[in-house]
This record gives structure tokens, C-alpha cells and sequence, in this order.
């Protein structure tokens, strides 16, 4: 039996030729929904319709009439009787292969493309072969299509990634697929285009709530946009799915130390929230120690936070500022660190230390003054 598939002539075109040029965008606006942490794709796709390939139920005969040649009854008067028994009737084999083995297939080819891509070094190229051989058993499987944009993304060709993405956005079914608007929300955010990119990880996240990637993904665009409160929300669900890496707990302790800056300071609620940051940044270091950025939001949870909350009471000014300088400088013996970020940062510890000793020497002084 042949299928016909829904846009499956312009899948063919990626499969062949594997790009393209760019003619026209049905790039999906922002009623259509919107990182770097991860690196995986999880989810599941939507296959198109297939269209029915005959064209209506055709008959042999050529009309109503009886055998006979001038129609009606026999003259005998004979009743008819029925033609010989001419034993069972035919059966033809079904040549379209089994649905089920061919969805094992496509998933086996879908599981290799994501290990690929997962790794420490993403294989885009094998990811692309496999992604392309999965369509090639299913040519409307919106999750392998999606997976050819994906390794396009990895190679840094985003204009081409953009292009499968489009195409695809065609089929209204891909209108809600969790993994093409997270590829969607990559691309844009390569190409400096944030708005779209949170649209995307939004719209993707609507599909499939526990899409771990592109919570990760809106949860960074949160934190950089001062979305505090809706940083934290994100996270903790991260945490709460058994995300407990380094770098997932870094970014929930940067948003409890936002939040922290929304109530005056010494108040209970600033005090908790610095106390959650505090111990949820020693949590990722604890998980790896190694990981640069718990080190140096650390160091500015000690800068910012005055008075810091410790032990029921508050943290000595000095000891305050000296702990900011030692994560400091711990951050700077990091693998990627920032130097020209780290500088900046020293120099602001420096002053606050010169203001701090400074303030005491002061102070020191009045209270000799001030002595009988």
C-alpha cells in the first residue's frame, strides 16, 4: 500500500541535501511560545497524518444489469443458482512493515543521535546521520526532524537549524512539539534574539512540564532578567526532578540571593534567604568542587549581604569581607575563569575592605576619645 505523508516531500529535501537557502520565515511569533547548561532532548513527537493515497472505491462491473444480454429475468423461468463453490478467496500478503517495529527503529536511531550529542563532545555528525536514518522510516517524525535541527544547532550552523525549524513549523502538529520549540528557543538565543528564545522555552515547557532542558534554559533568561521569584519556582522543580548538579544548584542559590534583595536588611525574611544561598552554594561546591561560578557568586553573596546572618546573630564586617576574597580567590584558579570579571570584582572587595578598616580604626579612636 503506498502512504502518502504530510510534508514529506520537504523533509526529503534535509534528508538529500541537508540545507539550503532561506526564502521565507514562519518563524512562530510571539503568541507561539520561546540558554548553557543542557545538553539533551527528552519528550515525545507527534507523527503527521497520512493521507489517504487511493482515489475512491472502483468497481469492476460496468453498471446494475443482470448477466443476461437483454437484461431481466431468464425465460425459462428456471430460478438462478449460485456459481460452483471456486474454493477460499485470495488473500494478498501485507507488504507495509509492522508499526510497532518500525517505532523501535526510529527510537533506536533517536537514542543514539541523543547519547551523541550529550557527550562531554557532541557528535552533531553522527547525530545527523542517525536523526536522518530515523526519517527515514518515518518521514513525518517530528522528534527525528527536530533531532536534524539539533545537530545543525551543534555544528553552529543556525541559519541552517533555523531553516529545518520552519519548514517544519508548517505542519500544525509541530505547532506543539516540546522538542522543536526548545530548538527554536537555542537557535534564537545564539542569535541574540532573548524575547523569542523565552518564548520558546515557555511555549516548550507548557507542552511538556518536566522537560528538564528547557527549564534549565527559561531559568537562566529568569535569573538574567531579575525574575526571582520565578527563578526560584523553576529550580526548585529542577531539584525536585533529581536535578542536583552543581550547576542546577548554583543557579537556585542565585535566586534565593535575588531574592534576598527584596526585603530590608536584617529583616527575617532577607536573613533566610541569604541562609538558603549560603548553604545551597556549598551544596553545588560540595557536589564539585571544581565548578567556578559557585565560587564567585558565593564570594558576592559575602560582598552584598550586610549584615550576613550567622549563628543567630550576624557575621563580623571583616570576616564578612574576608570570606568574599578567599571564594574570590578560589574563583580565580577556576578552569574558564572570567579575568577581566574577577578583577573587577577584587577591586570592589578591596574597597569594601578599606572602608571596613577604615570605619574601625574610626571608630576606635572615638571610643578612646569617649573613655574616662
Amino acid at each position: 500500500m503506498k502512504r502518502i505523508l504530510l510534508s514529506a516531500a520537504s523533509i526529503a529535501v534535509w534528508v538529500a541535501c541537508g540545507g539550503g537557502t532561506k526564502q521565507g520565515s514562519t518563524t512562530p511569533g510571539a503568541g507561539s511560545g520561546s540558554g548553557s547548561g543542557g545538553a539533551s532532548m527528552s519528550g515525545s513527537g507527534v507523527p503527521g497524518t497520512p493521507a489517504n493515497a487511493g482515489g475512491g472505491i472502483d468497481t469492476a462491473g460496468g453498471g446494475s444489469g443482470s448477466a443476461g444480454g437483454g437484461g431481466g429475468m431468464p425465460d425459462s423461468g428456471n430460478p438462478v443458482t449460485a456459481p460452483p463453490n471456486q474454493g477460499p478467496p485470495i488473500i494478498f500478503p501485507n507488504q507495509d512493515p509492522d508499526p510497532a517495529t518500525v517505532r523501535t527503529q526510529v527510537d533506536q536511531h533517536l537514542n543514539i543521535a541523543r547519547s551523541a550529542l550529550s557527550a562531554p563532545t557532541p557528535d552533531a555528525d553522527t547525530a545527523l546521520r542517525e536523526a536522518r536514518e530515523a526519517l527515514k522510516l518515518d518521514a513525518a517524525n517530528l522528534d527525528a526532524a527536530a533531532m536534524i535541527a539539533f545537530a545543525y544547532y551543534h555544528k553552529k550552523q543556525f541559519d541552517t537549524a533555523e531553516l529545518v525549524l520552519d519548514d517544519l513549523f508548517k505542519r500544525p502538529a509541530a505547532k506543539e512539539n516540546a522538542n522543536v520549540l526548545y530548538v527554536y528557543g537555542l537557535v534564537y538565543d545564539k542569535t541574540n534574539r532573548p524575547e523569542q528564545a523565552v518564548l520558546a522555552f515557555q511555549k516548550a515547557v507548557a507542552i511538556n512540564p518536566n522537560f528538564a532542558s528547557a527549564l534549565v534554559d527559561l531559568g537562566v533568561h529568569q535569573l538574567q532578567n531579575k525574575q526571582y521569584t520565578d527563578a526560584q519556582a523553576t529550580f526548585e522543580k529542577l531539584t525536585g526532578m533529581g536535578r542536583n548538579d552543581a550547576v542546577t544548584l548554583t543557579s537556585l542559590a542565585s535566586a534565593y540571593r535575588g531574592r534576598s534583595g527584596d526585603y530590608a536588611p536584617g529583616t527575617p525574611d532577607r536573613n533566610q534567604y541569604i541562609t538558603q544561598a549560603e548553604a545551597t552554594y556549598k551544596k553545588a561546591l560540595a557536589i564539585d568542587s571544581s565548578y567556578g561560578p559557585a565560587y564567585y557568586n558565593l564570594a558576592l553573596l559575602y560582598l552584598d549581604s550586610d549584615p550576613f546572618p550567622s549563628g543567630g546573630g550576624t557575621l563580623d564586617t571583616m570576616a564578612r569581607l574576608n570570606a568574599a576574597k578567599t571564594y574570590m580567590d578560589q574563583y580565580k584558579n577556576m578552569a574558564g575563569v572570567d579575568m577581566k570579571l574577577f578583577d573587577q570584582r577584587e577591586k570592589e572587595i578591596d574597597k569594601a575592605v578599606k572602608r571596613a578598616q577604615k570605619a574601625a580604626k574610626k571608630a576606635g579612636k572615638a571610643g578612646k576619645g569617649g573613655a574616662p
